[in-house]
């Protein structure tokens, strides 16, 4: 359930006693100037009844901006404090001895919440917690309700569960209330995180009412490009949600694709996903491979979200039909394009299976029922995009539809708008920067520069030196080259890194 805007000096007696209790409990908060980047608890008392405190620094990925966090008791059992909710690892946890308690965020800068998730510990289910409000405030004093939940059950370990909060207040202080667990003698939390809206509001309006093309369709969510799809039957919809059913083979530039078994270690081997974890082999779909690494840009925790581990060696991966509704589709989650040994489909940089290959193969089986072929070489960006994320517009712009200044705005406003920016080259051979040359009839994924000296950066899905990251300089040369298509990111929005989205650096 959820409830917006709600002010405590309004609400019940319950509520309203709440409020006036909450005034007269002592939290000490630590750690409030704008470049926090260490941690540490403190506070600390023999009967645990003093609050504890954590700093977090910027850059996580659990909160939308560094801050502290502080939890109501100081009972937590070494190596399970509360350091341990905002560490974006499942395997860790914060562990009270209590069924009702208090975990309050306060952040360094004030951020409008509009999402949050709450993820279950490796162990113990009767620990989880079952019912709580979630608040929000600008003073510490005056509280806001912002979600309330009862019932909550965890279906599985290490299970994220998130929700959706009607929210456009900017707060800069949080407040998680839990009430009960399920009958546990303590209550453990893997991790807490909240998601903020992004405040960035500059546009690029201009450009797309004078230079840009849409694909906006007012009879699907899913964009013109997907009103011709087939319809799937009930037998076709049976069949894609059945991980043991495999897509049909396909030849793609004059081959038959061969399949065979490869063993899955870690579908995640940067931990979270990562753009390195995108790498095109065999099959002509680099636009895929593009929207992809574009997703693990902006999205990380979106990935995680739609790819259920059934823990038997398949996958489910939730999708979008063409008219925009919800799909589970199935992927066995062992056997892959490739020969023996040497994977051939989309995949890590050391020939790995990750995330990626398990979207790739669902991205078949999709096609296969609303296109009437598994073979997805030459698919389009902005029809990969719907199918992830449900809302199919976008605008491209053609090469020299924009001078370099408007390209750079056009690419940083709709990066920091939280939007899938994936482009190309007309030309190829054309050296861009000391490492890479450009290839025509090929898509790369947009990300932020480092320093004010280049445009942007591309990746190229082969990856290799690099990781296929190059660097655009406004050299009047390279720029008249690129074209663009901008996405919009649909229900991964509520799953993002925030406005303060930095340049990517291979992690190797």
């Amino acid at each position: 359930m959820k409830i917006s805007q709600i002010r405590l000096i309004g609400t019940s007696i319950k509520k309203k006693f709440f409020f006036l209790f909450v005034l007269f409990i002592p939290v000490y908060f630590t750690g409030c100037s704008s470049d926090d980047d260490g941690g540490g608890n403190g506070g600390e008392d023999s009967n645990g009844k003093t609050p504890v405190s954590y700093v977090l620094g910027s850059g996580n990925t659990n909160m939308p901006s560094s801050g502290t966090i502080v939890a109501e008791y100081a009972d937590a059992p070494v190596g399970s404090e509360i350091k341990g909710l905002v560490d974006d690892n499942a395997d860790t946890k914060y562990v009270t001895y209590h069924s009702s308690f208090r975990i309050t965020w306060n952040g360094n800068s004030s951020k409008a919440m509009t999402a949050y998730s709450l993820t279950s510990a490796a162990d113990t289910p009767e620990m989880d917690p079952k019912a709580w409000t979630l608040y929000g405030s600008n003073d510490n004093k005056t509280w806001t309700i912002l979600d309330v939940q009862d019932n909550q059950i965890f279906a599985a370990r290490k299970e994220e569960k998130n929700y959706e909060v009607d929210n456009a207040t900017a707060y800069r202080y949080y407040q998680l209330l839990v009430e009960a667990n399920n009958g546990g003698t303590a209550t453990q939390i893997a991790e807490w995180k909240l998601v903020a809206m992004r405040s960035y509001t500059e546009n690029i309006n201009d450009l797309i009412s004078s230079k840009g093309s849409s694909t906006f369709s007012a009879i699907t969510p899913m964009g013109k490009q997907h009103e011709n799809d087939l319809e799937a039957t009930a037998a076709d919809l049976k069949w894609l949600a059945d991980p043991m059913e495999e897509p049909e083979p396909f030849g793609d530039n004059g081959k038959k694709m061969a399949w065979n078994t490869f063993n899955v270690v870690s579908l995640y081997p940067n931990g979270s996903p990562a753009l390195s974890d995108v790498n095109q082999r065999w099959v002509g779909d680099c636009c895929a491979c593009a929207v992809f690494a574009s997703m693990a840009y902006l999205y990380p925790r979106f990935i995680k979200h739609i790819i259920k581990d059934n823990k038997d060696k398949t996958y489910t991966v939730t999708m979008y039909d063409p008219t925009g509704k919800q799909i589970p589709v199935g992927v066995g989650g062992d056997y892959f394009i490739g020969n023996s040994g040497d994977l051939g489909a989309l995949g890590g940089r050391n020939k790995e299976v990750t995330w990626a290959t398990i979207l790739e193969k669902a991205m078949m089986k999709w096609r296969q029922v609303y296109l009437g072929s598994s073979n997805i070489g030459g698919i389009g960006t902005e029809y990969v995009s719907a199918i992830f994320t449900g809302d199919g517009e976008s605008v491209g712009f053609g090469a020299g539809a924009l001078i370099a200044e408007d390209l750079q705005r056009a690419v940083e406003v709709s990066l920091k708008q939280g939007r899938l920016v994936i482009g190309g080259f007309t030309r190829s051979g054309e050296q861009v920067d000391e490492n890479w040359q450009t290839t025509s009839g090929h898509a790369y994924t947009f990300i932020l520069p480092d320093d004010g000296s280049h445009l942007f950066k591309m990746r190229n899905p082969w990856g290799g030196t690099t990781d296929g990251v190059m660097k655009v300089k406004n050299d009047n040369r390279i720029p008249p080259m690129i074209d663009l298509r901008i996405c919009a990111p649909g229900a991964a929005k509520n799953y993002g890194v925030g406005p303060d989205l930095g340049g990517y650096i291979p992690n190797f």
